[in-house]
């Protein structure tokens, strides 16, 4: 794959928008996603584009709904069934912002009656009064990053608040009036044993959110984490250890009445996350804001300035992780988009498989070479085979790469 950076002037990094796309192909548009980068502290964890503070919100979002509106006239006719604003902590920065960003994206975009939109939020900046103004403004949808119960593993972390605060988060914003909730865990943490871990799930489940994520620590580089762990004053869990807290938080969850409809997602019935769907599926989505990444139809890349690539069926693309180059490039008439790439048939086929297999449904096969290896995988216990349709058993599922790679290997020779 060839990776395109924008050749813009580094003070306004981004792409001069082409002619607006044709409607007829952006019909498998359904989702947008949008990065609100303001924090209370960096976690320790933590790689996604954030800063600590506020410092520069009412400037950022002028520049947010701004590219919002560029991009809802370059690609008209997306209807759009998913909205999740993310980052960072968008729950931190005024309640009156936030409006206006939803407020924007109905203004640029045709948003379907019951579409999703989701808020990310941490309990430190959890309120009621706060969750009503989301709710106002047309969110539908919370998810809150709890995290751990348990203090020490917080502290590690780098969150700002305490169990209590947490708990009280959830109660908050039903008592808002959301119906639709999700809390964010982590396990494998260091010093998290399976009892505490245990502990922390059920809890969780005793306040009864419609979903719960469970996603094991993961040691990015860049991160006061990595640094920690290179410096070997952090000593990582091993593979097992976390698939043992994995099972663990599958079987609490299940016995409470939630079922894992992907790897490290649980729901009630009809809480499951619509937008992460849509990522799991491979579908297309816009992104909005800095240091969002979007996935569209090759033919509508050249909408966003980006050229057109022989043999590409889709185009991933970028923006820069830099808050005041995003503001200068909207300001000046960019697209702030810092790079992109081509997606082939072969690539987007490989990564339908490798999405699919981590949804409970599992995923239909195309081609004969991948179902002889999908029979040979049943055969050895890792797959659940059904005409065409596979999933992962649980054996599998601890495999899933090596079960992925084994399915596609063969497709294209």
């Amino acid at each position: 794959m060839t990776v395109h950076a924008s050749s813009a002037p580094p003070i306004a990094a981004g792409l001069h928008p082409g002619d607006p796309a044709p409607r007829s192909i952006l019909e498998e548009v359904r989702s947008l996603y949008v990065h609100i980068p303001f924090c209370e502290r960096k976690c320790e964890y933590c790689d996604f584009m954030s800063v600590a503070g506020t410092a520069g919100e009412h400037e950022y979002v002028a520049a947010l709904r701004d590219e919002i509106r560029v991009l809802g006239r370059q690609l008209p006719g997306v209807r759009l069934e998913t909205i999740f604003v993310g980052g960072g902590t968008p729950s931190l920065i005024d309640p009156e912002l936030l409006a206006s960003v939803a407020s924007e994206i109905r203004c640029s975009f045709d948003v379907a009656p019951g579409a999703e939109i989701t808020l990310e939020a941490n309990p430190s900046s959890t309120t009621r009064e706060r969750a009503r103004a989301w709710l106002g403004a047309g969110f539908n949808r919370v998810s809150i990053g709890v995290q751990s119960l348990e203090p020490d593993i917080l502290t590690f972390l780098g969150r700002v608040h305490d169990p209590g605060r947490a708990l009280a988060a959830v109660e908050e914003v039903r008592a808002a009036g959301f119906e639709s909730i999700n809390c964010d865990l982590i396990y494998a943490v260091p010093a998290l044993d399976d009892v505490r871990w245990q502990r922390t799930v059920q809890r969780i489940a005793d306040v009864a959110p419609g979903h719960v994520s469970c996603y094991e620590l993961t040691v990015e580089p860049g991160t006061p984490l990595h640094t920690a762990v290179r410096r070997g004053r952090v000593t990582t869990c091993d593979p097992e250890f976390a698939l043992v807290q994995h099972r663990i938080a599958m079987e609490t969850l299940a016995a409470a009445g939630y079922a894992q409809y992907e790897v490290s997602n649980f729901a009630r019935p009809g809480r499951e996350c619509r937008h992460n769907l849509a990522y799991w599926s491979n579908a297309y989505y816009v992104a909005a804001g800095v240091g969002a990444h979007g996935h569209i139809p090759a033919a509508a890349a050249p909408a966003l300035g980006i050229a057109a690539e022989p043999g590409a069926v889709s185009t991933r693309y970028w923006h820069g992780r830099g808050i005041a180059a995003f503001v200068a490039a909207v300001r000046d008439g960019f697209v702030p988009i810092r790079g992109s790439e081509p997606v082939g048939a072969e690539m987007r086929e490989r990564e339908r498989i490798m999405l699919g297999l981590r949804l409970r449904s599992g995923v239909s096969l195309e081609s004969d070479a991948s179902l002889r290896e999908a029979r040979d995988l049943a055969a050895a216990g890792l797959l659940v085979l059904d005409g065409r349709v596979t999933r992962t058993t649980r054996d599998g599922e601890a495999l899933l790469n090596a079960v992925t790679l084994r399915l596609t290997s063969g497709m294209f020779s």
